[in-house]
């Protein structure tokens, strides 16, 4: 009799050990928390892999914004939303860097950049790692377009030498089919109207609306013929962006402040921004990775 009393204890316990454990990531989730792992314990995410082999890995940057986006701008957009989509989710997000390939935003000061086989090897040895642990789907959420081939790159890596998988789902990747630019924003491509909305619905505490202001486009005279035929021949546009976004040692003219007087790329007006419309792409862009995580969680590994 007592030892039927004393299994029947131990199941109880169990059984309220597992509800817990259970109880404690749906508790997470329902309450809007994310899964970070530099936040989580060894025990945590031994835990955690037992249910569930998916990480995110946000990529952003440290570079200039112009006079009024911090520095740090496309990794707080690229982990805010990689949280969101944790949150929801309940799958590891795992930032690795704070900067990226920003070469050609280093006329203003502050900007960090690394090299893009340094770039990419950080992130595959980081994907080695969790591997290693048992991680075996990948998820990368960029946020700056200077990365996208370091990113293709290391995921190609990933998905040809080991037994992992890896996708891109942040900006730029087939998941992402939003369309957020308003008709306000024309030529709009970074720290104008959209990143300046982003940020007042990520980080709004950072933005010093005061500061922004419209930029004055000074291209060199090639870059201002190129623009101009484009117009006449759209693939010229081709060439008119590779001689854009490149170190000034290229001599194309084409690095940061060479292109825009403070930095903001962008013919509008970022005083324009807004709140709303930082939370429309927010949303947006979380709901498209939201739904391809819990279709990709269909499938077993």
């Amino acid at each position: 009799m007592i030892r039927i009393k004393a299994f029947h204890h131990l199941k109880s316990l169990f059984i309220v050990s597992i509800i817990l454990f259970f109880g404690t990531l749906l508790f997470a989730q329902e309450q809007g928390r994310p899964l970070v792992l530099q936040e989580m314990s060894w025990a945590d995410v031994r835990d955690y892999l037992k249910t569930n082999d998916m990480v995110i890995i946000p990529i952003g940057s440290t570079e200039q914004h112009g006079p009024h986006l911090p520095l740090g701008t496309d990794y707080y957009e690229s982990a805010g939303i990689s949280k969101l989509i944790s949150a929801r989710t309940g799958v590891v997000m795992a930032p690795v860097l704070l900067a990226g390939y920003s070469e050609y935003h280093s006329g203003f000061p502050g900007t960090l950049s690394l090299k893009l086989e340094t770039m990419e090897q950080v992130l595959f040895e980081t994907a080695e790692m969790l591997i290693k642990y048992g991680f075996r789907r990948f998820m990368f959420f960029n946020y700056h377009g200077g990365n996208r081939i370091a990113e293709s790159k290391v995921i190609h890596r990933i998905n040809h030498t080991t037994e992992a998988i890896a996708v891109p789902i942040g900006f730029g990747s087939p998941i992402q089919k939003g369309r957020y630019q308003g008709k306000d924003e024309v030529g709009d491509e970074h720290a104008g109207i959209g990143e300046t909305s982003l940020m007042l619905y990520l980080k709004p505490e950072l933005v010093k609306m005061e500061r922004a202001e419209k930029p004055k486009v000074i291209y060199n005279e090639k870059l201002q013929a190129l623009w101009m035929l484009s117009q006449q021949y759209p693939d010229l546009l081709m060439v008119f962006n590779s001689l854009r976004a490149v170190p000034v040692e290229t001599k194309k003219g084409g690095a940061s402040h060479e292109l825009f007087s403070n930095g903001i790329w962008s013919l509008s007006d970022p005083k324009k921004a807004t709140k709303e419309r930082g939370e429309k792409q927010v949303k947006g862009m979380t709901d498209y990775a939201v739904k391809f995580i819990e279709a990709w969680k269909k499938v077993k590994e």
